[in-house]
């Protein structure tokens, strides 16, 4: 941080304005403090809030003065002379009190110079990279509402830019496998699923702004390469607030990576096991003299074999972004970031479990049945922009408008199939096919967000629009006739000729959904917080599938799902026992539109419910270490659950009305001692029917 010269002269004024008269703390001792970009004199208003200390300036000195943010954990003097740079304005100590001073000719319309702090490991609101810490101050994330981790009524887990370093971490995959409270399981080489609390996670945002996931079928969003990413909020349990509709498992939330106020560029490269290679490049900085506009580019490139025989795979990434400040309260921003998976001999199924004498296979860890031609390309492209204003009174709109398209080219074939004789490998079958598609989502999010006063006491709202659109083509191809593996498959080489995929049909799916929001947290007295929020949705799904030769098995079909006006709820409450502990509780609504089908061909209805959390949270060491317990319930009915295979070879599905899922959760996440951090969790869930029975497919 550079700090500004300031003429140390005293105020002879008598207009004196106090932004806080609060209880006087020792000026040494570091305050974590989260102050946006405002005008000046709400700014200070701020900082007397957050550091209880008293700020005696004349309203004249500050008028038509912008600052910009200040967050961190910092000491108060320090912070104020961050708010203060460039401004001419100085300050005198006298005891606990400041007293500003502007400096002699000074005018009106300043703007201060840039300001970024991230003092003693303590990250910023919107960023974490290059404070080594384990954690951050604040998150929006559950409810758009500027809240620390403390004063969240939900389970947050931040993975920072400092622990993917840590762990070295390359995909969203890497991500979640090591995040507390996150199962995995994985499909074959190149899908995984993930889910919280019993559940699939479903939802995905991208600085808070929602994508369409598909589940384990959706390639482009398991495969998110993080090097653009500055960290990622993972809020568990429903979240329907601000994502509508979904599972009560969790929220992935990855934030990407902002251009600096100062120039900065890294080059990294890696070789690992297995000829992994890869190289990343990162560059940012100021654009013109006085940093009001600011890029950031970042590139990888990989190239990796893998343990597994005949497997490998190239990622090419690139991820670019400007940043231009219109006005001093006025930000425009604009990016785009591109991604090229081309795997080779990616499986499909696994391998058999047993002989055909029923005994257990052995085979290696490295066997792949896998062809080595079989393939999960993924090209994904994300175009994004959004404008952000605030305003005098510390209120801020902001626009944002995000187009992704996603293209898939699946081909697979895979001896996986069946049960070997244990001596000659014989009676093996060969599994084959192909899909592709091609996807194009467009989402627009609207939101205004700031302070009101009720009832004499300051309180916060947040009140938005968002609809998203996205609509999926591409072929059908024949995949009914399989054969048997010639040979052995202990001789299983992966060299099987690939064969015709005859196309067969076309499909479309169109998926819309528009919703309004509003989120308040009300302050009744300063200890307790009451977090009030509604969301109303539409939504509709409409899948067709036309096919050239009508069969048994292949058969025009639609699939559609409507609903309208749909009330997701949200209540939480926040109450501080002391400075260090506060408890809390929540309830979500969760509703889930469902497009799996009922042995009779009917589509099941949706799937409603409530969730239930209660907790302690814990902040030491002025924020840089967080804790938090929760007990949670979530009671569902219309849960669709699998129930068989018909006789056309389709998966059906019934659905159970309810089905209860208990668990607890425990999370610690920051820095023990100066250079020592952790992150370490525990997480227990199981779901039951109504009449106690278990549910397949579910903990």
């Amino acid at each position: 941080m550079q700090r500004s010269n300031l003429n140390r002269t005293l105020l002879s004024s008598a207009l004196l304005a106090s932004a806080l008269l609060g209880t006087p703390m020792a000026l040494a001792a570091p305050v974590v403090l989260n102050i946006p970009a405002q005008p000046l004199a709400s700014a200070l208003n701020e900082f007397g809030k957050q550091t209880s200390l008293q700020v005696l300036y004349s309203p004249d000195q500050v008028q038509g003065i912008s600052s910009h943010s200040v967050s961190g954990s910092l000491e108060p003097i320090k912070a104020l002379e961050a708010l203060l740079q460039g401004s001419g304005i100085s300050y005198q100590l006298n005891g606990d009190t400041l007293i500003l001073n502007v400096a002699q000719g000074q005018g009106q319309g300043l703007e201060l110079g840039a300001t970024t702090i991230s003092g003693q490991g303590q990250g910023a609101l919107l960023t974490t990279e290059d404070t080594g810490s384990y954690t951050t101050a604040a998150s929006n994330s559950s409810t758009k509402l500027p809240l620390s981790i403390r004063e969240t009524p939900q389970t947050v887990t931040v993975i920072t830019r400092q622990l993917m370093d840590d762990q070295a971490v390359q995909s969203i995959g890497d991500v979640l496998r090591n995040a507390p409270g996150i199962s995995t399981q994985a499909y074959d080489s190149d899908r995984m699923e993930y889910s919280a609390r019993g559940y699939a996670i479903t939802n995905f945002q991208y600085d808070g702004v929602n994508a369409r996931y598909d589940g384990v079928f959706d390639e482009g969003a398991t495969k998110v390469d993080m090097a653009l990413y500055d960290r990622v909020d993972i809020v568990k349990g429903a979240t329907g607030l601000l994502s509508g509709s979904g599972e009560p498992s969790a929220t992935v939330n990855l934030i990407r990576k902002k251009p600096t106020r100062e120039f900065k560029a890294s080059v990294t490269a890696s070789a690992g096991s297995w000829d992994n290679y890869r190289t990343e490049g990162d560059i940012s900085g100021p654009l013109n003299e006085d940093a009001s506009v600011r890029g950031r580019l970042v590139g990888v490139y990989q190239d990796a074999d893998s343990y597994l025989d005949h497997y490998s795979k190239k990622n090419d990434m690139f991820y670019g972004i400007l940043e231009a400040d219109i006005t001093p309260d006025t930000l425009l921003t604009f990016g785009m970031d591109y991604q090229n998976i081309k795997p080779r001999g990616s499986s499909w199924t696994g391998n058999p479990y047993y002989f055909s004498n029923y005994s257990k296979t052995d085979f290696s860890r490295s066997f792949n049945p896998a062809t080595d031609w079989s393939r999960r390309d993924v090209v994904a492209q994300t175009t994004f922009a959004s404008l952000e204003h605030r305003f005098a009174n510390e209120w801020k709109v902001k626009g944002s408008l995000t187009q992704q398209t996603n293209d898939h080219d699946t081909q697979l074939g895979s001896a996986g199939g069946g049960m070997p004789d244990p001596v000659t490998g014989d009676g093996m079958f060969f599994y084959w096919g192909k899909w592709e598609g091609h996807r194009v989502q467009n989402t627009f999010d609207l939101n205004a967000s700031g302070p009101f006063s009720l009832f004499g006491r300051e309180h916060e709202l947040v009140v938005g629009v968002t609809s998203q659109t996205s609509r999926q083509t591409g072929a059908t191809f024949d995949a009914s006739e399989f054969g048997k593996v010639p040979g052995s498959i202990f001789d299983w080489k992966g060299d099987y000729p690939k064969p015709y995929f005859p196309k067969n049909g076309k499909y479309q799916t169109n998926e819309n959904q528009s919703s309004a929001y509003l989120a308040a947290r009300f302050r009744p007295t300063d200890d307790l917080s009451l977090i009030l929020g509604s969301r109303v949705s539409d939504f509709q799904y409409n899948d067709t599938r036309t096919y050239y030769v009508q069969t048994p098995t292949f058969s025009d079909n639609k699939t559609t799902s409507k609903q309208h006006g749909k009330v997701t709820p949200y209540a939480g409450v926040v109450y501080d026992l002391n400075d260090t502990y506060s408890a809390y509780a929540s309830y979500t609504s969760i509703y889930k539109p469902v497009t799996e089908r009922s042995k009779s061909g009917t589509t099941l209805a949706p799937t409603e419910g409530n969730s239930y959390e209660i907790g302690l949270k814990g902040e030491y060491f002025d924020g840089r270490l967080n804790a938090s317990a929760a007990v949670f319930r979530t009671e569902q009915k219309n849960l669709a659950v699998y129930a068989g295979i018909d006789a056309a070879n389709q998966t059906y599905y019934e659905s159970v009305d309810g089905a209860t899922t208990k668990g607890i959760e425990f999370e610690l996440a920051g820095e023990l001692m100066p250079d020592w951090n952790l992150m370490a969790g525990y997480t227990y869930a199981q779901t039951k029917t109504a009449d106690g029975g278990r549910l397949y497919g579910y903990p």
